[in-house]
């Protein structure tokens, strides 16, 4: 048989261990009655804490898709903006065009207003958000774009005088630009011009844009394309029509010149125009997608909040009640150790 002894210092430290429990209880009460789940989840759901994590790893995904479709939404709305711009301007162009058809001297109207319609093209073209070029494919770090006129002077612009002196054999400025027939400036255009706006010509002295339009995850099954690039043959067609009234002598060209580089400027126009429409239809619909991609994922969103709820939450009423209750044990802790303390032998004697 064993006997113990028992000693007012053994049971202060019984009663002080058991105050040490109760406090710690009360630690992890007090933060699950502030946070409103449990302050260990792994513990609390035991085998269901699988669930859980799968739960939150799906719904941080889903976070992320909506964060990233609220970038995508912002660039397919700049993006509506600029082709907007790109389209009243050449409505502006393609009326001045017909209404001037058959007056050269209307050139000198038309050629300083095409040189700011080139530039506000590019300056469209050239659009940027947040760092990334809006047009310029998937190589959105790159202008997609240099100033024609400069400075300093482009690549594409050392290209159509080369073009014009090797056909005609004299620069735009020559005197002998006066004496170019009709005949002769629709066969530049056909076989010196219009090559420089096909490829390979037109990515190696106009546009660094990638063909490749940027993909998005809209979903957590769906990728879509969401943007245009400066290669598509809308803007190509339109460069070309600015840059013949800007650039190939206008000013100078007997009528019969200048009206073949006027019609053909108004068939680049309209068609370009056309294009434009459809290439904002094709953003149009991505931005449907996007929105309707959007609304699905945030209700998805709402049911895995309230299954994680469901899962982790505590419920705060019975947590108010044990945080009461561990203080009272706490408290009563407290007076227990504060009177063993005090017993001794000394007052007795």
């Amino acid at each position: 048989m064993k006997t113990t002894p028992i000693s007012t210092l053994g049971i202060a430290n019984s009663t002080r261990l058991s105050m040490i429990k109760a406090q710690n209880a009360l630690a992890k009460a007090s933060e699950e009655l502030s946070s409103g789940r449990f302050a260990d989840v792994g513990l609390a759901l035991g085998a269901r804490t699988g669930q859980s994590v799968e739960l939150r790893q799906e719904l941080a995904r889903i976070g992320t898709i909506l964060d990233t479709n609220g970038l995508v939404a912002a660039r397919l709305d700049t993006s509506q903006a600029a082709l907007s711009n790109i389209q009243g301007t050449a409505e502006d162009v393609l009326g001045v065009l017909i209404a001037v058809r058959e007056n050269p001297q209307a050139a000198d109207i038309v050629a300083p207003q095409a040189e700011l319609n080139l530039k506000g093209l590019f300056g469209s073209l050239n659009a940027n958000l947040n760092g990334q070029y809006l047009f310029a494919g998937i190589n959105t770090d790159v202008e997609p774009l240099a100033d024609y006129l400069g400075p300093p002077v482009s690549a594409a612009k050392t290209a159509v005088d080369t073009a014009f002196a090797g056909f005609f054999g004299f620069g735009q400025g020559d005197p002998g630009v006066a004496g170019i027939t009709r005949a002769d400036m629709e066969t530049f255009l056909d076989t010196a011009f219009a090559p420089l706006f096909a490829d390979p010509q037109w990515g190696a002295t106009w546009s660094t844009a990638s063909d490749q339009n940027l993909q998005s995850r809209v979903s957590t099954n769906e990728v879509i394309a969401t943007s245009a690039n400066a290669n598509e043959q809308a803007f190509r067609d339109l460069t070309m029509a600015y840059t013949m009234l800007v650039d190939l002598g206008a000013q100078a060209l007997p009528a019969p010149a200048y009206e073949a580089i006027v019609e053909r400027a108004i068939g680049l126009v309209g068609g370009a125009m056309q294009d434009v429409t459809t290439i904002q239809a094709r953003l149009g619909v991505a931005q449907n997608r996007v929105a309707d991609a959007s609304e699905r994922m945030s209700i998805q969103r709402d049911i895995l909040t309230g299954q994680i709820t469901g899962l982790e939450n505590v419920d705060p009423y019975e947590a108010a009640t044990r945080v009461n209750a561990l203080m009272s044990q706490v408290e009563v802790s407290y007076n227990l150790t504060a009177r063993i303390r005090e017993m001794s032998l000394l007052r007795y004697l």
